[in-house]
């Protein structure tokens, strides 16, 4: 029943998946894409490294003269120079075109050549003992107001401790270098300022990419294929390393981690897009089916109107003109009113001091005969 349901799960983040692909733009395609592919070649170079992995619980004290690197995973600590450049590309991918936050620029890479100087197990082990014991002593520190130089210092001291407290547990000697000490302090230093501005929750967060980008980066520089190019030729790891960060440190694009944040946008862009061009496909579509029907509909004919003849009017002037009578026809007149008819229309639009129709009338006529007459007086002196 367990497995049914996580089968079922898997195939429902499967389909959701392609369904966000199918749908997503180049924006957001391109870069899941080529992530996919790195992260996809990077986990092959991890498996090389845990298969090239013999012994993993081998400790330093265990081991004698020889190293850690060289018992475990065969690697002299000559070439462990030249495998920095794959760690420091490695911190340049996550950070850049992953979107990882981490402690520091390159603390992860400092952390993994620790871990190649204490192992594969016990390296964790003793940063998250050695981080988990500086948090619980760092409220306590920070109330003495030092400077960060002396909180550095004391954060040593406890990391020491610690070394000593897993001697006893088990019981063992552990020969440790005082590099990984000083980058297990610098660890928590930073943890502890990342827990001070953004809280418990981010800084865990950021401390378990720190520590998983850690062991990546460790175990790619000694899976098999870091080390045969390390062992055709010193330079071409380092050279292949330079020049593959001077192109990715030109990326400016879109984050893997953003994908989430930005996706909608330009899913609701595509999506309104893709409802413009079928808004102008049918229209398109109207447009040919309105120009179709009025190919397809007959022809209307439209009737000939004969010639106006213009002999005609003047024939008719000639023969009234014979007649002896130059007058217009009165049927082509229009209608003339009746004196009757007009003179109560200008009494009724006089007010009521007027006193009736015809008085108003009257002085209306009376009015416009004394200004014709001012009129001609004017024209008479001039």
């Amino acid at each position: 029943m367990p497995s049914r349901a996580v089968r079922h799960w898997r195939l429902s983040r499967w389909r959701k998946w392609r369904r966000v692909l199918a749908k997503a733009t180049p924006q957001i395609k391109r870069p899941a894409l080529i992530g996919a592919a790195v992260i996809g070649l990077i986990g092959v170079l991890v498996i090389l490294g845990l298969i090239r992995t013999e012994n993993p619980f081998q400790m330093p004290s265990s081991l004698g003269e020889r190293a850690v690197s060289y018992a475990v995973w065969g690697m002299k600590p000559s070439n462990l120079l030249m495998a920095l450049p794959i760690g420091a590309f490695l911190v340049v991918l996550a950070r850049s075109f992953i979107g990882m936050k981490a402690f520091g620029l390159f603390t992860p890479m400092l952390i993994a050549i620790a871990f190649l100087q204490i192992g594969p197990v016990f390296g964790p082990v003793v940063l998250i003992a050695a981080v988990g014991v500086g948090m619980i002593a760092a409220p306590s520190l920070l109330k003495l107001r030092m400077t960060r130089v002396g909180f550095l210092g004391v954060l040593i001291s406890f990391v020491v401790f610690v070394l000593a407290g897993l001697q006893q547990v088990l019981d063992t000697e552990l020969q440790v270098d005082a590099f990984p000490v000083v980058v297990t302090a610098l660890c928590v230093e930073r943890w502890w300022r990342q827990w001070e501005k953004d809280g418990p929750a981010p800084a865990a967060q950021m401390a378990l990419n720190t520590l998983v980008l850690a062991l990546v980066i460790q175990f790619v520089m000694v899976s098999h294929v870091a080390l045969t190019l390390i062992e055709i030729s010193p330079l071409v790891l380092p050279g292949f390393a330079g020049l593959a960060i001077a192109l990715l440190g030109r990326y400016r694009g879109l984050r893997l981690s953003e994908i989430k944040r930005f996706a909608p946008i330009w899913l609701e862009g595509r999506r309104n897009a893709k409802a413009a061009a079928t808004l102008d496909e049918r229209a398109g579509i109207a447009v040919r089916d309105t120009d179709r029907a009025v190919e397809a509909s007959p022809a209307v004919v439209v009737p000939l109107f004969p010639e106006p003849n213009f002999g005609s009017t003047f024939g008719f002037a000639t023969e009234n003109s014979a007649e002896g009578t130059h007058r217009r026809d009165p049927r082509h007149q229009p209608a003339q009113r009746d004196h009757l008819e007009v003179q109560p229309a200008l009494g009724h639009r006089g007010s009521a001091r007027q006193g009736g129709s015809q008085g108003g009338a009257e002085r209306w006529r009376r009015g416009n005969h004394r200004n014709g007459m001012r009129h001609l007086q004017l024209w008479g002196s001039a």
